[in-house]
């Protein structure tokens, strides 16, 4: 009986983080081939970089009534790219890779709602939001030019 009623609340139960993200380097070693010793044509240029790995599970109400995924990444150089994803199923993944020198710096995930409201957010603990100052308007020589980097002293 006691066993029934531990696995009726864990069937009952709400589950509060909808969304699992994990990001990680790929590089000759994510190839199979690597390890076993088999033919790959994928080991003349094999994949090296980055990438982020994002899984979900929604109540399927939820999925019904239209989500999707909001991605915005930030990469080192400062720049950032902007990924839209509906979401059609109640669990799920995706995987947005950065190759080609491209290095992830933070990220932030925005689950939107049909109406565009942001239901759950998954933010990178470095995650800030990007302050773009136009330094043209009142530019001196002393500061530096637009899309420069400064350091910190």
């Amino acid at each position: 009986m006691r066993k029934l009623l531990i696995m009726g609340l864990f069937l009952t139960c709400c589950y509060k983080d909808h969304l699992y993200v994990q990001q990680e380097w790929v590089d000759r070693n994510f190839l199979a081939s690597t390890h076993v010793n088999t033919p790959d044509p994928r080991q003349a240029c094999p994949p090296e970089g980055q990438r982020l790995l994002i899984a979900w599970r929604f109540p399927m109400n939820m999925v019904d009534a239209g989500l999707s995924l909001d991605l915005t990444v930030r990469l080192w150089d400062n720049q950032e790219e902007h990924f839209i994803r509906p979401i059609t199923q109640s669990h799920g993944h995706a995987a947005f890779n950065f190759f080609d020198h491209k290095r992830i710096l933070t990220y932030k995930i925005d689950i939107l709602n049909a109406q565009g409201e942001v239901i759950e957010v998954w933010e990178h603990q470095f995650w800030t939001k990007l302050i773009d100052v136009d330094r043209s308007s009142s530019a001196v020589s002393s500061q530096p030019k637009q899309g420069s980097v400064m350091e910190m002293p």
